[in-house]
């Protein structure tokens, strides 16, 4: 099942005057072996920066050896960039690549109530995103770190779009069954994504 590892960093002074800290942190991971990356700024939130590794180049995440020698310490380097880091593991049954390729990537946490089943939400979400497969690019999983916690991926044209669709009687109609799992409202945020391959590295550093 592929895996992904979800990186948010509250970017700090430092990158601001030298965003090359991070393409760093790039190149190291590429060297790791982690070459399917994607990242990106959160719309409602710019300072928000979203780094999206994908583990499907045959070894887990427990496997990867980061290069010491020539990038410094990873976690070091995170945080020289950084006010805040939040690191997730998601491990999905299936990740449409048309959710980060989209315009723009809708991330959703959802926070599941006290003795609510995955299994039960299962049967909710699944339907939710057979009915509007062709529509809209959906993928789930739940949060390794946390089984409280389940991360939606969207791909969308734009906010307006994705405003239209959240007023459709469909969608209202799944809203309301999911909420019976929700102990919280859900936490949604846009990011506009670039992918690592197609992204210059700066040279800088």
């Amino acid at each position: 099942m592929p895996t992904v590892q979800l990186i948010r960093v509250s970017v700090n002074d430092a990158f601001t005057a030298d965003p090359s800290l991070f393409d760093k942190l790039r190149e190291g991971a590429t060297k790791a072996g982690i070459v399917k990356q994607s990242f990106g700024f959160g719309v409602e939130e710019p300072t928000q920066l979203y780094w999206i590794l994908h583990f499907d180049q045959g070894f887990e995440p427990t496997e990867s050896v980061w290069p010491t020698n020539e990038y410094g310490n990873f976690t070091e380097g995170l945080m020289g960039i950084s006010t805040e880091v939040t690191k997730t593991l998601l491990t999905f049954e299936s990740f449409s690549a048309e959710t980060i390729k989209a315009p723009l990537t809708e991330i959703t946490i959802l926070t599941l109530k006290d003795g609510a089943k995955i299994e039960e939400f299962k049967s909710v979400i699944d339907p939710f995103q057979a009915g509007f497969a062709s529509e809209v690019p959906t993928s789930w999983a739940v949060n390794s770190f946390n089984d409280r916690e389940v991360f939606l991926f969207a791909g969308w044209d734009s906010v307006e779009t994705h405003a239209e669709f959240n007023g459709t009687p469909e969608f209202l109609k799944y809203k309301t069954d999911m909420s019976k799992f929700m102990a919280a409202p859900p936490k949604m945020r846009h990011v506009k994504l670039a992918d690592h391959l197609t992204s210059p590295i700066r040279s800088s550093f």
